[in-house]
């Protein structure tokens, strides 16, 4: 974060790791954006389909503590599993999505743990087998997987400002579930803007079906996937705490009040 940006949309891995390093002063979740979203995608000659046959295996996620890592380590540790730098039989790759795509192209890794459009594409491009959504491994199937955030400075100097800001955020929630296909055609119109090239409607689609829009932060996820980041030794080892975290929804009330009365 480093006190650059104001506002932002990340993952959780990120919130937790900024509010942590700055002592909990620096970062507030504000609310949910998207939950669920990413999947395990294998070749379908990799046998990964039974945890027995993981030994040896390659599998690979985006950088290291990022969301998908720490759901496929806590995954592996599940089943009794450890990364080879843990003494274990599993390799874990961290590399880009795009070069996870390119490994995977090449016959290179044998799985990989990522988000939409990367999941589907390489279902759909390379022949990919979605083993399963991550959202399956979840209490009522849903996770936090992207959050809107908030330096603590600028909400308490701009308090008006944070709150048309997230009326705003829920009234395009609200948009983006009423109107699915205006929604994907406007992603395909921001892709090809900042990319150079769109995503054929196939992938659209279905990356779309694996993700749902949403301002619920679904704070139980956040403290459950902070329990695994702590588990896997990136929280550090003095122990940690998200006392302060999430945004006071009083303060959104106690605004309200005051415009009205004003």
């Amino acid at each position: 974060f480093a006190r650059s940006i104001d506002v932002a949309y990340v993952g959780p891995g990120p919130v937790i790791n900024g509010f942590l390093k700055s002592h909990g002063n620096d970062i507030k979740i504000l609310a949910g954006a998207a939950s669920g979203g990413a999947s395990f995608i294998v070749k379908s000659d990799s046998e990964l389909d039974s945890i027995e046959n993981f030994d040896g295996k390659r599998i690979a996620s985006p950088q290291i503590s990022n969301s998908q890592d720490v759901s496929l380590r806590h995954y592996l540790a599940s089943n009794g599993l450890k990364p080879i730098e843990k003494g274990g039989t599993v390799f874990v790759l961290n590399i880009s999505n795009p070069d996870i795509y390119t490994l995977f192209a090449k016959g290179d890794i044998d799985g990989a743990w990522v988000s939409e459009p990367w999941a589907t594409m390489l279902v759909q491009e390379l022949d990919g087998v979605r083993l399963f959504n991550e959202e399956k491994l979840w209490p009522n199937e849903q996770f936090a997987s992207v959050l809107l955030i908030a330096r603590t400075n600028y909400i308490e100097n701009n308090p008006e400002v944070i709150h048309n800001w997230i009326k705003s955020h829920e009234e395009t929630v609200l948009w983006i579930n009423s109107n699915p296909d205006k929604s994907k055609s406007m992603f395909s119109d921001f892709l090809l803007g900042y990319m150079g090239k769109s995503l054929p409607p196939e992938i659209i689609d279905e990356s779309f079906s694996n993700l749902t829009i949403t301002a619920d932060p679904i704070k139980n996820s956040v403290f459950t996937f902070a329990e695994r980041a702590d588990s896997l030794g990136y929280l550090g080892r003095s122990g940690y705490n998200l006392d302060g975290i999430f945004y006071n929804v009083d303060l959104k009330a106690d605004l309200e009040l005051t415009q009205l009365n004003g």
